[in-house]
């Protein structure tokens, strides 16, 4: 899984997990269709939305760990 801080992009985010959209736009950050997301980090995204960005990432990681994963695929029954 991949890591995230407060310096890590919501464009890298996104990238690694398209899904993410989903778990921004629940937030009212509508960065699916943002600008800023290119080169915004989560926490000026956090800063300005109001949001709490150690609160954001624990909230983020929770949401990407319930997201299927594409390496669990790889196990055969």
């Amino acid at each position: 899984m991949m890591i995230v801080n407060k310096n890590t992009t919501i464009n890298e985010i996104l990238n690694a997990y398209p899904g993410a959209v989903r778990f921004f736009s629940e937030k009212q950050m509508s960065c699916g269709s943002c600008f800023a997301v290119n080169f915004d980090t989560l926490e000026n995204g956090a800063l300005m939305h109001g949001m709490e960005v150690a609160t954001l990432i624990r909230q983020l990681e929770q949401f990407l760990q319930s997201l299927p994963t594409h390496t669990a695929s790889t196990q055969h029954e």
